[in-house]
């Protein structure tokens, strides 16, 4: 195997480990509603909650399908990536203005500001690699 064939299974890697996490936090969001986190909340609030879930799970839906050819989904992958990444900058401005130091909420910031990127990243010079060198 070669270094770029191997870049691209670990990209297909990493992007299927976090479309899992996507779709399990999602769904679990979307059938258990605010008692997911624990919380709770009136029925506005759980039903914004599930609204909220049901599209991070799709996100991880859209990542899912990206992994077959994954260096030509350039597109998908930056805005999928922009969403996952502003997400994170709310989830870390809540942080700031309210440290729950929970490991969910350490898992998330890790995924959503610093996982999410990286993976954008990888997949970008995976792409600029398979351009340069197309089959």
């Amino acid at each position: 195997m070669t270094g770029a064939s191997m870049e691209r299974l670990f990209l297909q890697i990493a992007t299927a480990f976090g479309s899992v996490v996507l779709l399990g936090i999602g769904l679990c969001g979307v059938f258990l509603g605010v008692q997911f986190l624990h919380g709770t909340g009136n029925a506005v609030i759980d039903n914004y909650f599930r609204f909220l879930s049901a599209i991070v799970a799709g996100i991880g839906v859209l990542y899912l399908i990206s992994i077959p050819h994954i260096e030509r989904r350039g597109k998908r992958f930056s805005i999928l990536s922009f969403l996952i990444f502003i997400g994170g900058l709310a989830h870390l401005y809540a942080f700031m203005m309210r440290p729950v130091p929970s490991n969910g909420t350490i898992f998330g910031l890790f995924m959503e500001l610093i996982f999410v990127p990286l993976l954008w990243l990888l997949q970008r010079h995976v792409a600029r690699r398979a351009a340069m060198h197309p089959h």
